[in-house]
């Protein structure tokens, strides 16, 4: 460590008065919470002689000060650069501030941005800038002084108004909001101090954030499920100082499907509990969103921070932001109304392990060498010939289709397959539409147990289908690691004459990252696509690294990206040597296979050989890109693009059989560190019994439980018990759990117990693991 940097640390420990096991280094001199310029350049500075992978030249115009574009501009962001067990193991803990790694605040609105006197406007900071603003000078709100917050007086009617935010239910995963409000005060009972996107609608005045005199402090979120609007409310009286003098602080969100709310660090329930998942609708332009109430008989109340960001936080992460806005509101060494026993009630929060969750970091000179190294020769080396024997894998998810479970993506009811997704435009020239009574593009056949996606044409306009193996928040059954994804599916015979040349359907899937962090590239992988203007022709494995869902500075444009294809061509037999060829509309069931291995992924197809049974073969294989690896989700849609022909017919089927997945044995048994020891299944293992997945994970109390019969995904839910059905007798029953609070939400599996079919119980650790190939 050079001189500088050992006297700044001295300089750091002389102003901080906190004492903790390890070094305590504060460059967040005046106290504040938020690093500025100044103080960002004095932090990287030691950062960099710390980490010396952070090496370069921040302060780019050389004023002695680094802006948030300069250190970002043309680097990825400090948490995707920076080992999170290097920060672990470092001794000096630096002090941790909202903006320490800014990447992950979308809207945010702090006192410190406001000049003493009546607010017209509030500037917003984070990545999309929503400013507040007041245009009549009498519903103004006023700083009367520094660090006392903007105040609305009682009986005013004050209040600041943003544009809606219609990415809320993305860009909006967590709230921290700290206020003071006097209950003796105002006319009425009930005064609103936040409503985002206000309205009576999924997704609107969400979050909503009122104090009443009777119930105490109010929190809502409202999602959509199968009976209506899913309102959640958290309500407490005893947890908020309502005197006027008081700072009250506020963390709060949904988590994979559960809201969430601290007071003053300490959680909040719903006073029933919470539909076992949530999911919420698009919202149109014409929004506004609120800081204050227009009823003219408000309480006195004032606000110091109004932040929103990107992800859904750890517990751990809620914690650090309750500790953050404490002492931000209170910088003496007891932070103002937090419990004794909460961890940032002496100490304030430093940067530790929960700042660095595991991201996929892109090499785009590895990715363009992958891309550029494709060629034809290679990926048809064995085309035609019996696929290469792949050891090691098992059978983790496996839907033959025997009910119906394709349901509205925005809509809480969907546990498995949701529609029709959340990218609206997949459906090209046709409408994508969600299940519904009057138009179904979703037509299941009971009694074949097969599933279709279809475009049909109603009064003159096309509509098509998608679904998904998450919902629109990105909630589901993704899968990360090596696997191998395998589809049964059929398209009806016709002839190539016959076919629409805008016929395009696909199977594919998203890493639903991007869903969490808006500011990231979206990876996509199209295993494969076929169209009508050439029904042997393969579009297999094209690969994507997209733009970011907003545009940011922590993102490079897509334009500085290629996609690439590692198959395109006709899979005739001449051209693919794959005997007597294949035509995807041939009226006939093909299984495809994509086995994505640590080093080379392969497509196997299932073909009739001479005795009218399936026969597999290799269409091609390509090495493996790290994209591919990653963690990522199941879709599978019908698009139309008219452009290049439409059918003369009024309804299209892809009819799929059966979607299966398999994944690494030894991938799968790891044990999280998370985890105390595996998961373990309890209870008597027979018909109309409950059996309980214990969990054994140590400090973390948001969990979700996965169920699966011989793979068949049951359900997935909070709650830990299962009742056996008739139907999962002589079945083996296994267990995820996904511990959801805790960093990048680890997994792990139980053992497989079995459902003896005499309703005898069989030991667990007798069963062994189910297997498949």
């Amino acid at each position: 460590m050079n001189f500088l940097i050992k006297l700044i640390l001295c300089l750091s420990l002389t102003l901080s008065p906190f004492v903790l096991s390890a070094t305590y280094v504060n460059f967040d001199t005046d106290n504040n919470g938020l690093y500025d310029d100044q103080e960002r350049k004095t932090l990287l500075d030691y950062l960099q002689a710390e980490y010396p992978e952070l090496t370069a030249n921040y302060d780019v115009d050389g004023d002695g000060a680094v802006s948030i574009l300069e250190q970002t501009d043309g680097r990825l962001p400090l948490s995707m650069r920076i080992a999170k067990d290097e920060v672990e193991n470092n001794d000096e803990k630096v002090t941790w501030g909202l903006n320490l790694f800014p990447e992950w605040i979308m809207t945010a609105y702090f006192q410190d941005d406001v000049e003493v006197g009546e607010v017209a406007t509030h500037s917003s900071r984070g990545n999309s800038v929503r400013n507040a603003t007041q245009s009549t000078t009498s519903l103004r709100p006023e700083k009367l002084s520094n660090n006392n917050g903007i105040e609305f007086t009682e009986n005013s009617g004050q209040y600041l108004t943003m544009s809606g935010q219609r990415e809320a239910r993305w860009a909006y995963r967590w709230t921290i909001f700290t206020f003071r409000i006097d209950a003796d005060s105002g006319d009425d009972d009930t005064t609103v101090m936040v409503d985002i996107n206000r309205g009576n609608a999924s997704n609107k005045s969400s979050p909503k954030i009122w104090y009443n005199k009777s119930t105490g402090l109010n929190i809502q979120f409202v999602g959509r499920n199968e009976n209506g609007l899913d309102k959640r409310i958290m309500t407490t009286k005893t947890e908020v100082v309502a005197d006027g003098e008081t700072w009250n602080v506020i963390v709060t969100g949904i988590r994979y499907g559960q809201m969430f709310a601290s007071v003053n660090g300490v959680n909040l329930s719903t006073e029933s509990p919470q539909p076992e998942r949530y999911a919420n609708a698009e919202i149109g332009n014409d929004t506004s969103s609120y800081i204050g109430d227009d009823s003219d008989g408000n309480m006195a109340w004032a606000y110091d921070t109004l932040a929103f960001g990107l992800t859904e936080p750890t517990e751990a992460m809620v914690r650090k932001m309750t500790g953050w806005a404490a002492h931000r509101l209170d910088d003496s060494d007891n932070a103002i109304n937090l419990p004794d026993t909460h961890v940032y009630k002496i100490n304030k929060p430093v940067m530790d392990k929960e700042d660095f969750p595991d991201r996929y970091v892109h090499d785009n000179d590895q990715w363009t060498e992958w891309g550029s190294s494709i060629n034809n020769t290679d990926v048809k080396t064995n085309g035609g010939g019996s696929p290469v024997d792949i050891e090691g894998f098992e059978r983790v998810f496996y839907d033959d289709f025997r009910s119906d479970r394709v349901k509205a993506s925005y809509s809480g009811e969907s546990d498995l397959w949701s529609a029709p997704g959340f990218n609206t435009a997949v459906g090209s020239s046709a409408t994508l539409i969600a299940p519904n009574d009057t138009t179904n593009v979703y037509e299941y056949d009971e009694s074949e147990q097969k599933q279709s996606l279809s475009l049909l044409k109603v009064n003159d306009r096309w509509k098509a289908a998608a679904f998904y193996s998450v919902n629109d928040l990105g909630y589901g059954y993704t899968w990360k690691g090596p696997k191998i994804f395998r589809i049964r599916s059929m398209f009806p015979e016709v002839a190539q004459a016959d076919l629409a040349g805008g016929l395009f359907p696909a199977f594919w899937s998203y890493d639903p990252d991007f869903l969490f962090w808006r500011t990231a590239n979206r990876i996509e992988v199209d295993w494969f696509e076929f169209d009508g203007k050439n029904g042997t022709w393969l579009n297999g494995l094209a690969s994507h690294y997209h733009y970011a869902a907003v545009d940011n500075i922590f993102a490079k444009s897509a334009d500085s990206y290629k996609s690439y294809k590692a198959y395109s061509g006709q899979l005739t037999e001449a051209k693919s040597k794959i005997e007597g060829g294949i035509e995807f509309w041939d009226g006939e069931y093909h299984t495809w296979e994509f086995v994505i291995d640590d080093d080379m992924t392969y497509i196997n197809v299932t073909i009739k050989d001479t005795d009218g049974n399936d026969k597999w073969v290799e269409v091609g294989r390509v090495t493996t890109p790290p994209t591919y690896l990653e963690r990522l989700d199941l879709q599978l849609d019908y698009a139309l693009r008219s452009w290049d022909g439409e059918p003369s017919s009024d309804r299209e089927d892809f009819t799929i059989d059966s979607i299966e997945v398999l994944q690494k044995t030894s991938n799968i048994m790891a044990l999280p560190d998370i985890f105390t020891s595996r998961p373990v299944i309890t209870g008597d293992q027979t018909e109309g019994s409950t059996i309980i997945c214990q969990a054994n994970v140590e400090g973390i109390t948001d969990i979700r439980y996965y169920w699966f019969a011989n793979a068949y995904p049951l359900t997935y839910t909070t709650s830990n018990e299962y009742q056996i059905t008739s139907d999962d007798v002589g079945k083996n029953i296994r267990c995820m759990v996904k511990a959801v609070g805790a960093l990048d939400m680890p997994e792990a599996w139980t053992e497989s117990i079995r459902v003896p079919a005499d309703n005898t119980p069989m030991a667990p650790s007798k069963v062994k693991l189910l297997k498949s190939s």
